[in-house]
């Protein structure tokens, strides 16, 4: 018989009073886990693989078959962020496990969905992209508030308020922010601001001054987006 060390770590509060079912090859019911427990359990030599069960989410592990001891790890995989988590959550083997060295067991525990995020780098951070991003938005706040005229001055308005609050966030976030929410926010301001300048009242002065100041927070983002590949 094979000894099998078991530990179930789940994210957020999903399924946390729930127990996950592992079974052996044969169908039989190895045990029941719940989230943060660390259980020990028997499997025969013979066993070629282990099935995790819960609800309509399966997966199949293979058993190493040149231990005595073996470290079953069980996990969520999935891609943390908006609106991806939602969508990987759907797939059946989004509840997984693997086999992993004692060390690697050892150290199996919630830091593991932690280490899993990409958070940017803070020399990546284009603190002009976003000054000139709240300028951007603020300016179009004032010019909805000026252009009463506009039929169009309530969608500026909008597009600037939730600008500036988005990259206020940036802002504020800095220093711990997930690498994929700061490349979307500043893409989708962008585009805000793209949209936001075709509704503007005709002006020369005016259009001209937010044509400018659009197109270079457009090239300093592509820049930093360059940058950011790269790295």
């Amino acid at each position: 018989m094979k000894q099998m060390e078991i530990k179930l770590l789940l994210p957020y509060n999903w399924a946390h009073a729930r127990r996950i079912r592992v079974y052996d090859d044969a169908g039989n019911l190895l045990v029941k886990i719940a989230h943060l427990e660390h259980l020990l359990v028997q499997v025969q030599d013979n066993c070629r693989h282990v099935v995790i069960k819960l609800d309509f989410y399966k997966s199949v592990i293979p058993v190493p078959d040149d231990a005595e001891n073996i470290f079953l790890g069980i996990y969520m995989d999935f891609r943390d962020r908006f609106p991806h988590k939602y969508i990987d959550t759907l797939k059946r083997r989004c509840l997984t496990g693997q086999f992993m060295t004692a060390e690697a067991f050892d150290n199996f525990d919630l830091s593991f969905y932690e280490n899993a995020r990409e958070y940017l780098p803070t020399v990546n951070y284009d603190n002009a992209s976003v000054l000139l991003g709240l300028l951007i938005s603020a300016g179009l706040v004032i010019t909805s508030v000026v252009q009463q005229e506009n039929p169009y001055q309530d969608l500026l308005f909008f597009i600037g308020v939730s600008s500036l609050i988005s990259l206020l966030m940036v802002r504020a976030e800095r220093g711990k922010i997930l690498l994929y929410d700061y490349k979307s926010r500043l893409i989708a301001t962008a585009l805000a601001f793209v949209l936001a300048f075709i509704f503007i009242t005709p002006s020369f002065a005016v259009n001209m001054v937010f044509f400018l100041f659009i197109s270079l927070y457009i090239l300093r983002l592509l820049t930093n987006l360059k940058t950011l590949k790269s790295a």
